[in-house]
């Protein structure tokens, strides 16, 4: 699309040939093109065209009725005499994009007009500063300066330096005239302007100026005009097949004492002209940078309403492309720091560099998420490290429950994208591959005390020799230490007690200590068992960690009930079920943008059947369908921002989810195991998973084969 859009005449009718306008430069290479170089296309491509915002201009005169101010609202401050140059600089800012001769870089902005010599009998500063005062109450976003005094600041510096005690006002009276009173005013107005636009001053075209002109340079001067201004310098820019910038002579006074707050651009262009009302002209000069830049600040107004103008010049110097700064030889004056890890180089002749829209719209430094009142309080949490791991366990119940919210991230200038929280959720793939022989329960290792090391917590403490072992919530430990004992209890029953600690399977650096007790008691030809377990969990709830933009709490607290049942129907043939229902409780407080997480229960079961001597002497055969672990039930609570209001706060939603997953995995599965000769085992699992994650609709298979040779 942006490739069409700078492939269009109306487009293209802003360009102009340096050899045409005698910018005296020999081209030994493709010229720029003014609006793709500064990326125009790119910007309307994405749908920005000023509209709804005001650009002021200050410059000789206009004609209002030239095409390409048709059906705009032009507002005026005194009389407005009949000129060219300030009709091709208005019609670079804001002329119609209608499919006639040319357009402005902001197509659908209004104007507000002033001229610097209303009578045409000299320079009237008394109506500059009237129209500057008159566009802030229009709140226009740019004013537009393509008119100045031939003076180098130098001078000005000089004369502050021999005049110690000195105002600027009085320095400017001294070197240029009207009244020390009037330049007062004047300065006052400006501060003023900025308080909802971004001043645009156009450097001096004269070469030799190495250190700016008075005028462009003011806030060097007067530092409470550095809150949003830009000067402008002008070049003659060459560039290869990809649009880089291969040589670059400049054509204006240099940036000079304006070079912090200084961008560059191509000035050499054409635009509508004041002889009729379809007349255009071409030429070149800072005149003509200047309104383009005036019109990307209408876009970035357009774009981002909520920041403040200081925030959109901060946007385009820090974004200006100056990355041909040292092929073209290019000496760095010195480094901005914007904040939040955003730096930007600067030179005295060329500033920050050339202006670049697509890159001022773009994210600038990291993208982060915010938890606070402002973005200038606020912590940051860097968006690559802002996810949520949540355990197979969760299923999409997050993903769901986050599905219709929306949040606020912001990059390093505090510019807000609106995004779902569901980005952030990185679930951990389901378990469709079997379980594989573990370790033995505890039941069949004898009585007495046992000290066991194993990666398989819940199949030595289940009972049921690692069958199903992801159904109990004691699956989310890793390696294990375990210590338990068994002991009769009378004459039939045996009571298990067991202590343990554990890595977290699901939290990095997380870990699991806890313990529980099983009483097993005699049933016909079996054995019933009632279990319990209580676990604390520390680095995450559940398993589910978010960093620190979504903490969910230093752990939880996790209670368990089981009960399990195992009868011998034949010799050979059993059928075993386990179930178990537990909850957990959150511990420690959350932080970033989680408020609370509660009411979490869960579950898990098995049921099947063994079967023993099936192929070979000494062999089993189980089939089982399974339930592994899933949350129930449960709540998450989240302040999240959503947006950003002009002076920084932070707009802040709370609201609350059940956590609901589409589907209950269903595992059908076959474990076989067999004895070899020569200590040799081998072992078979195929597992098909119904609902597989807990997600409806997904459905997974996996098989495993092991061979173990004993020596």
């Amino acid at each position: 699309m942006a490739a069409t859009y700078a492939a269009s005449a109306e487009f293209r009718s802003a360009d102009a040939s340096c050899a045409s306008v005698g910018c005296g430069v020999v081209a030994t290479g493709t010229q720029s093109s003014p609006f793709q170089l500064h990326n125009v296309h790119w910007a309307h491509s994405a749908g920005l065209t000023g509209a709804g915002t005001v650009v002021a201009i200050v410059d000789d005169g206009f004609r209002l009725t030239h095409r390409e101010f048709s059906g705009k609202t032009i507002s005026q401050t005194g009389t407005l005499p009949l000129e060219g140059h300030g009709t091709f600089v208005a019609s670079l800012a804001t002329g119609n994009k209608d499919g006639l001769g040319m357009h402005g870089v902001a197509p659908d902005a209004d104007l507000h007009l002033t001229s610097f010599q209303p009578t045409g009998a000299g320079f009237s500063i008394a109506n500059v500063t009237t129209g500057t005062l008159a566009a802030a109450g229009l709140d226009a976003v740019a004013q537009n300066n393509s008119w100045g005094f031939d003076v180098s600041a130098k001078n000005l510096e000089a004369y502050l330096a021999t005049n110690t005690g000195a105002s600027v006002a009085q320095g400017l009276d001294a070197l240029l005239g009207y009244g020390s009173g009037n330049w007062q005013s004047y300065i006052n107005a400006l501060d003023t302007f900025q308080d909802t636009g971004v001043v645009v001053w156009a450097l001096s075209n004269n070469e030799n100026l190495a250190n700016g002109d008075v005028l462009a340079a003011l806030p060097h001067f007067e530092s409470r005009l550095s809150e949003a201004w830009i000067a402008a310098a002008n070049g003659y820019f060459q560039v290869n097949s990809s649009g880089d910038i291969t040589r670059a002579v400049r054509l204006s006074a240099a940036c000079g004492l304006a070079a912090q707050f200084c961008i560059a651009g191509d000035g050499i262009a054409t635009g509508a002209w004041s002889n009729s009302d379809t007349s255009y002209a071409s030429g070149y000069g800072t005149s003509f940078v200047a309104p383009q830049v005036a019109g990307a600040v209408a876009l970035l107004a357009e774009a981002f309403p909520d920041m403040t103008p200081s925030e959109w010049a901060q946007r385009l110097l820090a974004s200006a492309d100056n990355s041909w700064f040292a092929s073209q030889g290019v000496p760095l004056a010195g480094t901005i720091d914007y904040g939040n890890g955003v730096s930007h180089a600067y030179s005295t002749e060329w500033g920050h560099g050339v202006m670049d829209i697509k890159a001022a719209l773009s994210p600038i430094g990291s993208v982060s998420v915010l938890s606070g009142d402002s973005v200038t309080t606020a912590e940051r949490h860097s968006l690559a490290q802002s996810t949520i791991v949540a355990p197979a366990s969760f299923g999409d119940s997050l993903t769901l429950a986050l599905a219709p919210q929306q949040m606020a991230v912001f990059d390093a200038l505090n510019r807000s994208y609106s995004v779902s929280p569901v980005s952030a959720v990185a679930t951990a793939p389901a378990a469709v591959m079997p379980t594989m022989p573990g370790q033995a329960s505890l039941d069949q290792a004898g009585d007495g005390l046992n000290l066991l090391y194993t990666g398989d917590l819940a199949s030595a403490v289940g009972g049921f020799s690692g069958r199903g072992g992801r159904s109990s919530v004691l699956s989310m430990a890793g390696e294990s230490l375990l210590i338990a004992s068994n002991a009769p209890v009378g004459s039939v029953a045996e009571l298990t007690t067991f202590g343990f600690a554990a890595e977290h399977g699901a939290v990095d650096n997380g870990h699991l200590a806890g313990g529980g007790v099983a009483l097993t008691l005699p049933a016909g030809n079996g054995n019933v068992r009632f279990g319990a377990t209580l676990a604390s969990e520390q680095g995450g709830v559940m398993g589910l960690d978010g960093g620190t933009a979504f903490d969910f709490g230093g752990g939880s607290t996790i209670g368990a009930v089981n009960l399990g049942l195992e009868q011998n129907l034949a010799p050979g043939l059993s059928l075993f079920g386990q179930i178990e229902y537990g909850a957990a409780a959150r511990q420690g407080s959350t932080s970033g943008l989680v408020a609370d997480i509660s009411g979490l229960t869960f579950s898990g079961m098995e049921i099947g059947a063994s079967f023993a001597d099936t192929l070979v002497a000494g062999d089993r055969l189980s089939l089982f369908v399974s339930q592994p672990l899933r949350i129930e039930t449960g709540t998450v609570e989240l302040n999240r921002p959503v947006a950003r209001l002009q002076d920084g706060s932070l707009v802040n939603e709370t609201s609350s989810a059940d956590l609901n997953s589409t589907g209950r995995q269903i595992d059908l599965g076959l474990a076989y195991q067999a004895s070899l000769p020569n200590a040799a085992s081998l072992s078979l699992g195929v597992k098909h998973a119904v609902s597989a994650g807990h997600v409806a609709g997904q459905s997974g298979t996996g098989v495993m084969l092991g061979y173990r040779q004993g020596f």
